[in-house]
């Protein structure tokens, strides 16, 4: 197979499906690799802030004309940065504002997989509810043929009644036979996602309506605004830090060592010295980067603005989206309900020349149609809760 199947799933609920995509889906293991990866950087960034102290030590033999001599020496020497311009706590700062923005895409990897999952486990629930309501219709279509074939023979139906019937039964095997092979590719799709071999799933869903929520609040924890939020942190404190290109750095550096023809050395020595160094002429580069770093931040104060009113746009679309596609769910009950009563008086009465054959084909149609739109109505409410979820950085519990 394409796939490595980590395990046999079998028949899953949706929590069962939640269980097995968090020990197993790989895109969210990238995402927290990634971020694993700023966090470390971030605590590296501390070290800007504390000692270095490194240690020597070594041992030696010459000859020469005079004779043979030794030589033996250890030590430990520190370097302490006391000023650099603020570089290290600019640096300090830039790597939290990394982490914020890998914490933010881990939450945003999160949801669009989780998304991908819904969608693929609603693809097969209700392509398992497919296949069963085609099997009726195509039954259906099967009994109307041959009761049209029976009208045919005794002279009470034309010949094009009776080839469109039979057109009708084979297209319902057609459909029938089409769902069965899209149910294998939504059993494919939803066992590589979680890398085990699902047969079927499992349980009853019906989207719930929900509350008016607090669309600002939603906002601020969508992944995507926390994003563009961090990328303009990141530009104001490069921005901030050219400014140690006008600064001086200081340093304060130590030494302690001992030396002598013989082990243990008892020469010693020692050193202390505060270092101040500034540049006081670079080239112009310094202007140039100030130049460099204001314009990035004036994007970025931009982009943010942007993506700050996309992303609220994108969050109240999703949430009436789902409104209207409960409503629209229950209208294809209302529709379907109203269509099975039509059927069932229509073929009565076609049955006792009380109407035409193309007013019982009609009544006939609409209610095999009305099925098929209840499953997709229902298709549509399920995904539209899935990607409202997705639309603030959540997904359905």
């Amino acid at each position: 197979m394409l796939f490595y199947l980590a395990g046999q799933a079998g028949s899953l609920t949706w929590p069962q499906v939640l269980n097995e995509a968090a020990r197993s889906g790989r895109e969210i293991k990238s995402a927290q690799k990634q971020l694993e990866v700023a966090r470390w950087t971030y605590y590296k960034s501390y070290s800007g802030f504390l000692p270095q102290i490194s240690a020597n030590m070594s041992a030696g033999q010459s000859d020469n004309s005079t004779g043979q001599s030794n030589s033996y020496s250890y030590g430990l020497s520190f370097s302490q940065s006391l000023f650099k311009g603020f570089s290290n706590y600019n640096n300090l700062s830039s790597a939290n504002a990394s982490l914020s923005f890998y914490q933010a895409s881990l939450q945003y990897n999160e949801a669009d997989y989780y998304y991908q999952l819904r969608q693929a486990f609603v693809n097969l629930y209700l392509g398992q509810r497919n296949i069963d309501v085609l099997k009726a219709i195509r039954q259906s279509r099967d009994e109307n043929a041959r009761m049209i074939k029976l009208l045919y023979d005794s002279g009470r139906e034309d010949k094009g009644n009776y080839l469109r019937t039979d057109a009708q039964r084979r297209e319902a095997d057609y459909r029938y036979l089409s769902a069965g092979r899209q149910l294998e590719l939504a059993k494919l799709k939803l066992s590589q996602l979680i890398e085990a071999q699902v047969s079927s799933v499992e349980g009853e869903f019906i989207p719930a309506p929900i509350g008016e929520p607090d669309f600002d609040s939603l906002l601020k924890e969508a992944p995507a605004y926390k994003m563009s939020r961090s990328q303009l942190t990141l530009a104001e404190i490069d921005q901030r830090a050219t400014i140690s290109e006008y600064l001086p750095t200081v340093s304060l550096q130590g030494s302690y060592s001992k030396s002598g023809s013989s082990w243990p050395p008892d020469s010693s020595s020692k050193s202390l010295s505060l270092n101040l160094s500034y540049s006081l002429f670079p080239g112009g580069s310094n202007i140039a980067e100030r130049v460099i770093s204001d314009a990035q931040y004036d994007k970025a104060k931009e982009d943010f603005s942007i993506t700050k009113k996309e992303q609220y746009f994108a969050i109240r679309q999703a949430y009436e989206t789902f409104r209207d596609a409960l409503e629209e769910y229950k209208l294809a009950e209302i529709y379907l309900d109203a269509s099975t009563q039509r059927a069932q008086i229509a073929q009565v009465k076609y049955l006792n020349g009380l109407v035409s054959y193309n007013e019982w084909d009609q009544v006939q149609n609409e209610y095999f149609s009305s099925q098929n739109s209840l499953i997709n109505s229902l298709k549509s409410a399920l995904l539209a809760e899935a990607a409202w979820h997705k639309s603030y950085g959540g997904h359905v519990k």
